[in-house]
């Protein structure tokens, strides 16, 4: 029984110290901008209204009777065309093209053990998709990383991490290269103050970016 033990807890030491020995590169294109949609305006020309006045034809019949002098009718004056303002036309809505930051911190060094560097950035994009993105990313290895958002600005603590508000993102793609995170879409970013990278199965921090 105690053999079993002692094989166990050695098989899982050296299953935690492997991570130490080797990177795990991701490397992710920053994600592609929605196709803009494109917006008619249609031009309302103003209607045209013609009035066409004929000019009255006077008949004088000739007869035996003595001549009487007819007086020429006077030609009635044209009406005038009433003028017709066109319709406004409604300008286009704009709509951004470009992705959006919308907070950004840089990852902290904690010990040689438990470090990063490089950005964290939340962006909203064109589609109203918001994402977090790692760049120029690199962490110290460990076994079951997890990357969350956290409400307490640099936590050095689980008590920390957890005591004003977690949400967990996935376990972490790679500890090198740029990266990519969809955020819920019903997330209250405004409450979170750090992004973390956190290990699971010693429920330690790796490293935290506060969020500015």
């Amino acid at each position: 029984m105690l053999l079993t033990v002692i094989l166990a807890i050695i098989v899982f030491v050296v299953w935690a110290a492997s991570f130490l020995f080797y990177d795990v590169p991701v490397n992710e294109d920053f994600p592609a901008a929605a196709p803009t949609s494109a917006i008619a305006v249609v031009a309302t020309a103003p209607p045209t209204v013609a009035v066409a006045t004929a000019a009255p034809t006077v008949s004088v019949a000739a007869t035996a009777a003595p001549a009487v002098q007819v007086q020429p009718t006077a030609l009635v004056a044209p009406t005038a065309v009433p003028t017709v303002a066109p319709e406004p036309t409604l300008a286009p809505t704009a709509v951004p093209v470009e992705p959006v930051a919308l907070f950004s911190g840089s990852f902290t060094y904690i010990d040689a053990l438990h470090n990063a560097e490089g950005q964290a950035t939340i962006y909203t994009l064109p589609d109203g998709q918001r994402i977090l993105r790692l760049e120029n990313f690199t962490a110290q290895n460990g076994p079951d990383l997890f990357i969350g958002l956290s409400g307490h600005p640099q936590p050095r603590s689980n008590a920390e991490l957890m005591g004003e508000g977690y949400v967990e993102l996935g376990r972490l793609k790679g500890n090198t290269g740029n990266q990519n995170y969809e955020l819920p879409a019903d997330l209250d970013i405004s409450a979170f103050k750090s992004v973390t990278i956190y290990c699971k199965a010693f429920s330690v921090m790796f490293s935290s970016a506060t969020l500015q």
